[in-house]
């Protein structure tokens, strides 16, 4: 332990100077990380809920906008697009600004540019604002799941990492669960200087915000990481942070932190002058490189790839699910397989009217659905100080895979539809994967390196929604036989992680300035 005996307090009680980690250790275990983990769990709650909302939205907005099925997959895809294109930029506000202020700020925009599309009276506005909205809602998902982790110390970050991450899946409840309250509502209030009609849809995409609006009243009055603070050589508001961590967990005062002042382990200091375009592309190629260097290029690769497949599947198929759904729900023939009943349509010619209703069902099942990924999010967290990070991404990736090429095979609907909702957990090892590369990568790398996983990840899920929606009407088949196979192939490459024990070592090696370009400023 970097520890070393050197002062009193006025009772008389020995202080310690303790490195970071040790100090963390020293602050235990309680309703403060609780509390954080909560806070923290909102966010990612509201993060999916304005990804995903569009699956629900545009159903129903079909008809007042003149929204055709292409342009609804290309709608869909403005959240993950959005996050594509920024999530790199907002790593590195995040790593050099601090996490706290740049979600703050961002959650709030990505509301208001929100609210401000429920008002649209057309698609291509409607396109406009939601994905200005959304180019603020990837800041949050930039920086929350390093934000959860800093708050925690090396023996409980990887369950309260998993804990917060259950909110993706208490999200995939609400959201359902809120559009069947929303949605079937009978009202239209005329608003002539914009020629629309506000109907229940509009009234869903302003419910899709509450989630950022109650987490950044909140944020507001939390602290900037400790572990941020600590980097950028704030070791007195580090400390502070610390104190009141300990306070609360251990139910006494702040003086009796047994820690008085905290270890730099920066052992050089980088200054780096930024000014204007330049300075900034130079800054952010610094915070960079490192991460396609080794030691660091491997796990660069890995966690890239691993979360590119994962959301290609998890999120890709999430966008369709609503029709995938409708479809089972609406079949009355006799027992065939999924994509027998998704190919059955094509036979006929007739056209339609526009219908924007979503069957009864469809919210009740998507519920359901969403209970059991929820739940294995939290079984996740229970089990991961237990078995390890590294044999749980196995497991899960190996054996959703394998569910979803059997949901295909499946000549009873009902068992498909089961294989097809296992196939969807895949999902949970999201978090995991995060929780994994904030043990391998050092700390003023970390929020990049997460986003450049996160930003491979959309990139997953822009190109998932639309090929599977191709595939679905073109070889229905080869959709769940690609994406399984690529979920198996995720698993078997987290066989070369390393165990928890070499994370831990490895990233305590790297934390100081070997791979630290520049101080953030």
């Amino acid at each position: 332990m970097a520890t070393e005996i050197n002062g009193k307090n006025s009772q008389g009680v020995e202080k310690i100077a303790a490195s970071f980690d040790d100090a963390m250790i020293l602050t235990g275990f309680g309703v403060y990380n609780v509390v954080h983990m909560l806070l923290s769990g909102v966010i990612l709650m509201g993060m999916i809920m304005q990804s995903l909302a569009l699956g629900y939205v545009l159903p129903a907005a079909k008809c007042d906008l003149g929204i055709t099925t292409q342009q609804q997959g290309l709608l869909s895809a403005i959240p993950f697009l959005a996050i594509i294109l920024m999530s790199y930029f907002w790593g590195y506000l995040g790593d050099t600004r601090g996490r706290k202020p740049v979600m703050l700020c961002a959650m709030l925009a990505s509301a208001l540019f929100s609210i401000l599309a429920s008002f649209s009276p057309d698609t291509p506005s409607f396109a406009v604002l939601f994905f200005l909205s959304a180019i603020f809602m990837s800041g949050s998902t930039a920086v929350v799941y390093t934000y959860i982790g800093e708050f925690n110390n090396l023996h409980h970050r990887d369950k309260m990492v998993a804990f917060g991450s259950s909110f993706v899946g208490i999200g995939s409840v609400v959201l359902p669960a809120v559009s069947w309250l929303i949605l079937p509502l009978e009202f239209e209030f005329h608003i002539p200087f914009l020629g629309i009609y506000y109907r229940s849809w509009r009234l869903l995409v302003v419910a899709c915000t509450l989630p950022y609006i109650c987490a950044s009243l909140f944020l507001y009055y939390a602290p900037e990481s400790p572990k941020f603070l600590n980097a950028i050589g704030h070791q007195e508001e580090c400390l502070d942070v610390l104190q009141k961590m300990y306070s609360v967990n251990k139910w006494k005062a702040q003086n009796t932190f047994p820690v008085y002042t905290i270890i730099s382990q920066n052992t050089k200091t980088t200054e780096v002058r930024n000014s204007g375009i330049g300075g900034l592309l130079r800054s952010m190629k610094d915070q960079t490189v490192p991460l396609f260097k080794m030691p660091l290029l491997p796990w660069t690769c890995l966690t890239c790839f691993v979360q590119f497949g994962i959301f290609a599947t998890a999120n890709g198929f999430y966008v369709w699910f609503p029709t995938i759904l409708n479809s089972l729900l609406n079949h009355t023939g006799n027992e065939t397989r999924i994509c027998d009943i998704l190919n059955a349509p094509r036979l006929n010619d007739t056209i339609a009217e526009c219908i924007d209703t979503l069957n009864v069902e469809t919210f009740e099942r998507s519920i359901y659905i969403g209970l059991v990924f929820c739940s294995m999010y939290i079984i996740v967290g229970f089990l991961v100080d237990y078995i390890g990070k590294k044999l749980i991404l196995i497991v899960i990736l190996s054996v959703t895979g394998a569910c979803g090429i059997g949901a295909h095979l499946a000549q009873d609907p009902s068992i498909g539809v089961m294989l097809f909702a296992i196939f969807q957990m895949c999902g949970a090892c999201i978090g995991l994967m995060n929780a994994v590369s904030v043990e391998l990568f050092p700390t003023k790398l970390r929020a990049m390196a997460i986003c450049l996983a996160m930003m491979m990840g959309r990139v997953g899920s822009m190109i998932g929604s639309n090929l599977i929606g191709f595939l679905l009407d073109s070889n229905c088949a080869v959709s769940f036989y690609l994406f399984g196979g690529i979920i198996i192939v995720n698993g078997l490459v987290c066989f070369t992680l390393p165990s928890k024990n070499r994370m831990t070592k490895n990233n305590t090696n790297i934390e100081p300035t070997q791979f630290q370009t520049h101080e953030p400023a």
